[in-house]
């Protein structure tokens, strides 16, 4: 009974108990209106300046960057390949030295410089043959036709613009027509491996006269071959930052194996991959690089040629001692794992990788899996 007593309380001690957790009405919503705040105060709160909002939205754009750089974000080691037979050979479904390529983010239509076979070739998802849009396979000078072409742009109406470098100049194709024009430059053009337009305007890629030009005004290097911080060393690929840094210009300086970044307005690079002058197959280090592509988060995709493997580099912020290989295992081969002399990257709306593995004469897909 004593034990029973000491846990039971009175009915008055139990309701004086209950009082001191009860608080009055009027002091409940006191407490309440001190964690609750007006809807207007909270729509200022969460309201930013449109230029604020943009800043912290690209600032989370760049965060995968970092997940990058942990191996977090992954490709498939397996290439699938998306178009060729990897035999060599002039038939739609066939490709012979593909050597570079650009990819719809919209449709995922691939566009291929066909450079042995003198063509370009739209390969629509999942199809087993192509569709020759420009270049007859004669290596003339003829409107109609292209000789050793090595990169395709097309714009957003489906015009297409070819570094037609046996030819030594840019040619433009009207969407639907297979007569070019040519595009001018203030000098004899050279071999152009690379081509791109932006803002209006066409850039192309002079491997010939060492230099980056746009609408045939140069823009980076000195067209005197050499090592030297303002000059080129036959690039063979380039990209524009065209998200971030406006107009900032990438080169793949094959020669100097690196690749070098010139921001507008400066006529000196800076190198952001590779070391000058050395040939390296550490993670560190290019050899031979002939191709860069710049991702929607500013890493940068670099085709380490002689190395038979893709190289991906951080961007932001940027990470120039160490790349991650992405596709290719460093050593040459035609299984499904590795890549031989590739030329060319590419990539879709989902960040699956494309390349041109040019000579096993195929176009391969590296799914992202992460």
């Amino acid at each position: 009974r004593l034990q029973l007593q000491r846990h039971q309380r009175y009915p008055q001690q139990q309701r004086l108990q209950l009082q001191r957790h009860q608080r009055h009405p009027q002091q409940q919503r006191l407490q309440l209106q001190r964690h609750q705040r007006h809807p207007q105060q909270k729509q200022r709160q969460h309201q930013r300046h449109p230029q604020q909002q943009q800043r912290r939205h690209r600032r989370r754009q760049l965060l995968p960057c970092k997940h990058f750089v942990s191996n977090s974000w992954m490709w498939n080691s397996t290439g699938i390949t998306v178009a060729g037979t990897g035999s060599s050979g002039s038939g739609t479904n066939q490709l012979n030295q593909p050597w570079n390529l650009f990819v719809d983010q919209t449709t995922s239509v691939i566009y291929i410089a066909d450079s042995l076979n003198n063509r370009i070739v739209k390969w629509l998802p999942n199809a087993t043959s192509g569709i020759v849009v420009a270049g007859t396979g004669n290596p003339t000078s003829a409107s109609t036709d292209l000789n050793t072409p090595k990169d395709v742009f097309a714009d957003s109406s489906g015009n297409l613009y070819v570094a037609d470098s046996g030819n030594q100049r840019v040619q433009f194709f009207a969407n639907g027509s297979t007569v070019g024009t040519t595009v001018s430059t203030s000098w004899g053009c050279g071999n152009i491996f690379g081509v791109y337009v932006y803002n209006s305007k066409i850039y192309g890629c002079d491997f010939t006269k060492s230099v980056i030009w746009a609408n045939g005004t140069g823009v980076v290097g000195t067209q005197v071959a050499g090592s030297g911080s303002n000059q080129l060393n036959q690039p063979q690929g380039f990209t524009i930052d065209a998200l971030y840094n406006k107009s900032t210009v990438y080169v793949a300086n094959s020669m100097q194996h690196t690749v070098v970044q010139f921001v507008p307005g400066s006529p000196t690079g800076t190198i952001v991959a590779g070391t000058n002058g050395v040939k390296s197959s550490a993670s560190n280090g290019l050899n031979f690089p002939v191709a860069v592509k710049m991702d929607s988060v500013a890493n940068l995709f670099i085709v380490d040629n002689n190395n038979h493997r893709i190289q991906l580099y951080c961007r932001y912020p940027f990470v120039n001692t160490t790349g991650r290989t992405i596709a290719g295992t460093g050593v040459l081969g035609a299984s499904a794992t590795q890549l031989d002399y590739p030329a060319g990257v590419a990539l879709d709306s989902s960040l699956n990788l494309y390349v041109a593995d040019t000579s096993n004469n195929r176009i391969q897909k590296f799914m992202r899996i992460a």
